[in-house]
């Protein structure tokens, strides 16, 4: 879903990047669990020390969070991190929501009609529903807002997650096709029709996607530079408004209840205080203080509180993987490539470094993505494909370092600033050094720092963001590594590799599709295109009090649903 930060909260995958911003993911630890965006998806290693927020505060009806990062992107046409598709999942809605069983719900369209064939959506939006100004909210502002996302001239890292799967969106994304041609069509206020190149039974799924949210173009083009900057230059359909905070501000981000949303009988919680704590020890003893209703957890801290009835721990679709920036001098050689994917301890990082539950990855996709051929999971199917003989990296550290001329390549690794991500710079720096006698440089910076280095190309080796899927099925990771993916930041480029998806993506065959995808991740293994690292679990404390806590594997963390249910004041 999205690039998602490793840290304490659930949250980008740094940046997928929540996703192809990678959908990176921000926001959320990775042992704390989030970033990675995140965007879809998914790439996320910024992110907070929460779960995904938590209540408790100024009374019964407010709930304190903590977001575990600055937010780098209110737009949702170009937002790609954990952090901000959490803030914007709670200010803005699709045509469907996610319900707190993860399954997509009728939500600004009261209904859809499907064609026979699958491949066309009708959907028909409710009557009444407003924009926080009072205007109507009307099925043009969908078309505008999906068409913007796809026009080439936004740039935006996510429109993969639209023209993927709408017929002609992309042609016009990529500049061989015209706007007039994108299957979106809005004949009249209350109906979006929308023609897909295949059978996507997540489809709905995906509208419940903040890529897919509706804008008001009179409002945005009014506006320009200036839109989403802060909570006067948006506009909202969702449960709450954005009252204090700023695009990239480091102060206390706080929402309240939208009382022109259609549904605000059952939005409980009236005042959401988002916090920006990244460090875990200073987020418990706020947590403990009663100043946060939900935290995440980070190394021993997990086992400190893994008895406590407040303990909470879950598996996300989250890979923590390194980006190895195939462009940079030393790089491009695929046995220092081979050598610094299989030259660490992954047991050891996540049994004594992390000790929240996340899993050792021997492969790209996580566990967590059900689909797979026959009763299988992908996981299951395709197995262990990184070697476990970390002594055999050394051998392939040398030979390829005589392969570049004998002098071994000066690399950075790139790590983002929470504690989590400290730890893990300081131990993946000590065993390069043990296994493969290399002596590498670590670099810490802020998540949206990472974030634009990445997007500057101004890396060498990146492990500041991991990968939050943005719908469950394998090709919500496997995409990213498409030679001209906006994701693809390593510059990995394989031509099986490249038919092997795109056969995938256009294929009626299910079951050629999925043997594809199986091949496809071989292939970028025995490339070393990409390091994956661990699969996150995600570990935290609730307090008792803060009633049905819902966040979303596939999307940012939802409070709509949220009650705060016998808090003593």
């Amino acid at each position: 879903m999205t690039i998602r930060r490793i840290g304490p909260n659930r949250g980008l995958v740094g940046a997928r990047i929540s996703r192809k911003d990678f959908l990176k993911i921000g926001g959320t630890g990775l042992a704390g669990a989030a970033l990675l965006g995140t965007a879809g998806c998914g790439n996320v290693f910024g992110g907070g020390q929460t779960g995904g927020g938590g209540g408790g505060g100024a009374g019964s009806s407010t709930l304190n969070i903590n977001l575990g990062a600055e937010v780098p992107d209110l737009n949702s046409a170009t937002t790609t991190d954990s952090v901000s598709f959490n803030v914007l999942t709670n200010l803005m809605e699709g045509l469907y929501r996610l319900d707190q069983n993860e399954e997509p719900q009728p939500a600004s369209a009261e209904g859809v009609e499907i064609s026979s064939d699958g491949l066309t959506y009708t959907f028909t939006l409710r009557d009444g529903i407003q924009w926080s100004n009072g205007d109507p909210v009307v099925a043009e502002d969908y078309r505008y807002a999906w068409l913007k996302v796809l026009n080439p001239e936004t740039a935006a890292t996510y429109a993969y997650i639209i023209s993927t799967f709408v017929k002609g969106a992309d042609a016009y994304n990529t500049k061989k096709g015209d706007s007039k041609d994108v299957a979106i069509e809005a004949p009249d206020e209350k109906t979006l029709r929308v023609e897909l190149n295949a059978k996507s039974p997540f489809f709905l799924q995906l509208t419940s996607f903040g890529t897919y949210f509706p804008q008001q173009q009179e409002f945005v083009e009014k506006l320009g530079d200036k839109f989403a900057q802060d909570g006067e230059s948006l506009l909202y359909n969702g449960p709450y408004t954005l009252t204090q905070g700023t695009e990239g501000g480091g102060g206390t981000v706080v929402l309240t209840r939208n009382e022109k949303y259609w549904d605000k009988e059952n939005v409980a919680v009236k005042t959401i205080n988002g916090r920006i704590v990244k460090e875990n020890d200073t987020a418990i003893k706020l947590y403990e203080a009663g100043e946060l209703d939900i935290t995440g957890l980070e190394g021993t801290k997990v086992q400190q509180f893994e008895d406590s009835p407040e303990f909470y721990r879950r598996v996300e679709p989250f890979t923590v993987y390194g980006r190895l920036n195939q462009k940079a001098p030393g790089l491009d050689n695929l046995n220092i490539r081979k050598a610094l994917m299989i030259g660490f301890d992954r047991e050891g990082l996540t049994d004594q470094i992390l000790q929240d539950g996340s899993v050792p990855a021997y492969g790209y996709v996580p566990p967590a993505i059900s689909p797979g051929p026959g009763n299988q999971t992908f996981r299951e199917a395709n197995g262990d494909l990184v070697s476990k003989d970390v002594e055999s990296a050394r051998a392939l550290w040398e030979k390829g370092v005589q392969e570049i001329g004998g002098q071994a390549p000066k690399l950075t690794m790139l790590f983002s600033d929470d504690s989590s991500q400290r730890d893990m710079a300081t131990y993946m720096q000590d065993q390069y050094k043990k296994n493969l006698g290399a002596e590498l440089d670590v670099e810490v910076v802020t998540f949206d720092a990472a974030l634009d280095r990445v997007d500057a190309e101004d890396y060498q080796i990146n492990y500041a963001f991991g990968w939050i899927g943005d719908y469950d099925d394998p090709m919500t990771f496997l995409d990213l590594y498409l030679s001209d993916s906006p994701f693809n930041n390593s510059f990995f480029e394989n031509e099986e590799y490249d038919r092997l998806i795109r056969e995938a993506q256009t294929t009626s065959d299910l079951d050629l599709r999925m043997q594809n995808m199986l091949k496809a991740e071989q292939i970028l293994i025995e490339e070393a295109g990409t390091v994956p690292v661990y699969f996150a679990a995600v570990a935290g404390v609730k307090k008792p009090y803060f009633k049905n806590y819902t966040p979303h594997s596939f999307g940012g963390d939802d409070y709509k649903y949220a009650k705060i249910v016998g808090k003593e004041s």
